[in-house]
């Protein structure tokens, strides 16, 4: 799916997605990614299972000051173990696990607003292209 360009986005926007990658600033991602409106990392965080964030990784999150988290996992929303969503809890920031489809809508929306949105963004298809790396 392509989204119209908004032309008073600061930084990083996601412009589209299909089921091999994310499309942010006219350049195609295929691996996991972080981004929010002052960063975008790619290759960034778990290759095969966006649920399992290192303590490094999540450290790496909080340290972004987040007002909302959003875990893209995919085709299909994967709950986190709930230790992995306790550091978040304790510091006011709100995480949103759902398909990547639906973060990359919701970063743009939550990013027109004003909020400090950061985004963890799998493939939308990563089980097929973690199963193609096997």
């Amino acid at each position: 799916m392509r989204f119209a360009p908004d032309g008073s986005a600061v930084g990083y926007s996601i412009q589209g997605y299909d089921e091999t990658a994310v499309l942010i600033n006219g350049r195609r991602h295929t691996a996991c990614l972080l981004v929010c409106a002052e960063s975008l990392r790619s290759p960034w965080g778990p290759a095969t299972d966006p649920t399992a964030l290192t303590a490094e990784q999540l450290d790496q999150l909080l340290a972004l000051a987040p007002q909302v988290l959003l875990l893209g996992t995919g085709r299909r929303a994967l709950l986190p173990r709930p230790a992995l969503l306790l550091p978040f809890s304790q510091r006011g920031v709100g995480v949103e696990i759902m398909t990547t489809a639906a973060a990359c809508r919701t970063y743009n929306v939550l990013a027109a607003e004003g909020r400090r949105v950061v985004a963890v963004l799998m493939p939308p298809d990563f089980e097929a292209a973690a199963g193609a790396l096997t």
